[in-house]
């Protein structure tokens, strides 16, 4: 396999189309065409066949794309680590973030790692937990800053520990329910989860409840923006649990918190990695510029714990 082949085949398989794909790259169709069948007659199988609605992956052709994916994505950022050991702090940090980070932490780091890496290129995406591993897993992101539960990673990822913070029931200013200090008070109210049953969040309020030896509440909705989420809590009567960090960051939308007396879950906020990629030098000055924000919050006693 040559990485011109796997760079045809990628493109073909993100556009779904192989006129899509030669314009992309500039070549022909017929040059497109021919470096995918090279590719099959080398592998010994098909990867696409064409319908109606264009280019669709076989079997064989969905498990090359992660691969050819990864590959590509591994080549660039040795290319890049290479002029980082130079001294060229350039170079693409692709990060994927949890609320509570985009709306704490990640500004501080940011400002920090702009001093010391203002040439390098970032973007920064704020995706469900299960795309942001299969982004993961095919290269297209450095690392994700998520919380993590134990049964949330596979053997081919890893995470490292940034800090613990615990939950809180957050909900419009003058709730009718604002009065609760015990969560069995709160069964019967709308609750909000921003991803599907089984998700992290979801996950978050079936520990509460069962901590609580109650079932989950009947009444909850599911959304998959943030936005909306903040949105229908501060309008609404919906309850929805928040991170304290991310929280108290937001109490100027018109939220509170129901100051219950039993606590709720604390879970790690970790960096998450695979473990056969290695960052490069301006991805891993990243890591460290959150680090050493946390550290500064942890110093000024803010609420990030060890």
């Amino acid at each position: 396999m040559k990485l011109q082949q796997l760079q045809v085949f990628v493109t073909v398989a993100k556009e779904k189309s192989l006129r899509a794909a030669a314009r992309q790259l500039d070549l022909t169709q017929p040059a497109v065409t021919r470096s995918v069948q090279e590719l099959e007659s080398e592998l010994g199988v098909v990867l696409m066949t064409r319908s109606a609605q264009g280019i669709e992956l076989t079997e064989y052709g969905t498990a090359l794309k992660t691969r050819a994916h990864q590959i590509l994505e591994d080549v660039r950022r040795a290319r890049e680590e290479l002029d980082q050991i130079k001294g060229e702090m350039r170079g693409k940090v692709t990060v994927s973030a949890t609320s509570t980070i985009s709306l704490t932490l990640l500004p501080e780091a940011l400002e920090l790692f702009q001093q010391q890496a203002p040439d390098a290129e970032l973007a920064f995406l704020e995706v469900k937990f299960p795309l942001a591993v299969q982004h993961l897993r095919d290269g297209s992101i450095d690392f994700v800053v998520s919380h993590v539960l134990p049964d949330m990673l596979g053997d081919d990822l890893t995470s490292m520990p940034l800090f613990s913070t615990d939950f809180v029931v957050m909900a419009r200013a003058g709730h009718p329910l604002s009065g609760a200090r015990q969560l069995a008070d709160l069964a019967e109210a709308q609750w909000l989860s921003t991803v599907p049953a089984g998700g992290f969040q979801h996950s978050v309020m079936e520990a509460m409840f069962e901590h609580a030896g109650l079932p989950l509440p009947r009444r909850i909705i599911q959304c998959s923006s943030f936005a909306i989420a903040l949105g229908l809590t501060a309008r609404t009567d919906t309850l929805v649990p928040f991170s304290r960090l991310l929280a108290e960051s937001i109490a100027g939308f018109g939220l509170q918190q129901i100051p219950l007396e039993q606590p709720l879950p604390a879970l790690e906020m970790s960096v998450i990695m695979r473990k056969d990629a290695l960052l490069t030098p301006v991805a891993r000055r990243f890591v460290e510029c959150l680090q050493e924000v946390v550290e500064r919050r942890r110093a000024s006693k803010c609420d990030v714990t060890a």
